[in-house]
């Protein structure tokens, strides 16, 4: 009896270890079941909240920022209406630098520098949550990528002429920006520049509510020619001792020395009048391909410190207050006479056919075209001549109708009363203007309504 109770014990012990052993996953069940759990937290990953920086504080140094851009793309990862920079969930930003990228953990605080043969020169880093992003199998903060040397971009001429395409005019469009590849430019402004005459019409770039965030540590850098200019020193040309010996030897006339002395001791001098300027562009990247000699002209420091610096500070105002995307063309019209007796055009070079080049301009304009509704613009014009009356101005400096003061920004109603040496401005319609200045692109010439602040 005792043996035949034990021998059912075994049957059934038997078949429970059976039973357990048939309900085991295979091995191939279960990397489906770790599969889908990956799946599963992947999908979780991409409905969370993008990662989100401030451009401000949460990038590395400026001097080494990389470019951050849409994966595989010439185009700028921007910021958003506040300044925030934010990539959703799981997708990936592409970091570009010219030689190694130099990378710090920034809760260990462990620097390392990879070569160029083990660090490719773009890292796509992905997001994972708040500031963290995944590369290589590691969890990173954006501002742990950082290169090894500061970016250098490149000023290339293009074949394409300025304007309605004459091939006969010597100005040509050139692009400035950063060469990555074949193919693959990554551009900051284009430019319209007569290299024979030394002068740049235009530079046309973009602005959007984000650039009123525009990064705020970054340090000037020197000017640069960028490769252009042949055979002109760009920097002693704009010297001020440079600027009073071409005033003395512009003047010419003996009997007009008493006005001559009073002009080259008034205080005033010439800057390197920024055409797109520094702050009109969002990263240091980008901020620091403004200084080239092609995106600057001859600005009395009166103007370029007065009224033109608040024609750009709000301009970019209005824009993030109206919530627009506008394109932009800021350039130079006309040559300033000089106030002596033969009203002498103001050159600060010649070429080596003694003809005047590197003109003092006699105005400055900047152009806003809504992107939304091309048809709709405003053009605002500055004068350049500090020694400008009011009845010379208006005899003379006057290239386009002025449109009514209530039809403008409210900036220009009080800007018009002030002193005339920081710059006398006013406002008109974008078609009147560009049908004067001619080199800027044909269809600025149908842009007839006015882009006025009460939209």
């Amino acid at each position: 009896m005792h043996t035949f109770l034990l021998t059912l014990l075994m049957i059934a012990s038997t078949i429970e270890i059976q039973a357990r052993e048939a309900i085991k996953p295979t091995a191939e069940v279960g990397q489906i079941i770790k599969d889908l759990e990956e799946v599963h937290l992947e999908e979780t990953i991409q409905r969370g909240g993008p990662c989100t920086l401030d451009i401000q504080n949460d990038l590395p140094s400026s001097n080494l920022q990389p470019l951050y851009l849409h994966p595989g793309t010439d185009t700028y990862w921007l910021p958003n209406d506040v300044g925030q920079l934010q990539i959703p969930r799981g997708a990936s930003i592409e970091l570009y630098c010219s030689r190694s990228f130099a990378i710090v953990h920034s809760d260990e605080n462990v620097s390392s520098t990879p070569s160029a043969t083990s660090t490719p020169s773009s890292i796509y880093a992905r997001c994972l949550h708040d500031t963290t992003f995944d590369w290589a199998g590691t969890k990173y903060e954006l501002r742990d990528f950082s290169c090894t040397y500061p970016l250098s971009y490149v000023v290339e001429r293009m074949e394409q002429p300025c304007g309605d395409g004459d091939y006969a005019s010597p100005a040509r469009i050139y692009r400035v920006g950063y060469n990555i590849s074949a193919g693959r430019f990554v551009r900051t402004m284009e430019l319209c520049h007569d290299a024979d005459q030394l002068r740049t019409h235009y530079a046309a770039y973009q602005l959007l509510p984000a650039n009123e965030h525009f990064q705020r540590q970054v340090k000037r850098v020197k000017f640069s020619a960028a490769g252009q200019f042949f055979g002109y020193d760009m920097d002693r040309l704009y010297s001020q001792a440079h600027q009073q010996q071409r005033v003395a030897q512009l003047w010419q006339h003996p009997d007009d020395d008493a006005s001559r002395d009073s002009f080259l001791k008034s205080g005033l001098y010439l800057a390197r009048g920024h055409l797109a300027a520094k702050a009109d562009l969002i990263y240091a990247s980008q901020q620091r391909t403004s200084f080239n000699y092609l995106n600057a002209a001859p600005q009395w420091q009166s103007f370029n410190g007065g009224h033109w610096a608040t024609v750009e500070d709000t301009t970019r105002g209005l824009v993030a207050r109206l919530g627009l995307s506008v394109n932009v063309y800021t350039g130079t019209y006309g040559v300033m006479p000089l106030p002596n007796v033969a009203q002498t055009s103001f050159h600060l070079a010649t070429d080596v056919k003694s003809n005047g080049v590197l003109a003092v301009p006699l105005l400055y304009y900047r152009l806003l075209i809504d992107q939304k509704y091309p048809s709709r613009g405003l053009a605002l014009v500055g004068v350049n001549n500090p020694s400008a009356t009011l009845s010379q101005i208006l005899e003379s400096y006057m290239i386009c109708n002025p449109v009514e003061l209530e039809l403008v920004p409210s900036f220009l109603r009080w800007l018009q009363a002030e002193d005339l040496k920081k710059g006398y401005l006013y406002a008109c319609r974008v078609s009147d203007l560009a049908n004067v200045v001619g080199h800027l692109p044909p269809e600025l010439a149908e842009v007839n309504e006015l882009l006025v602040e009460s939209i």
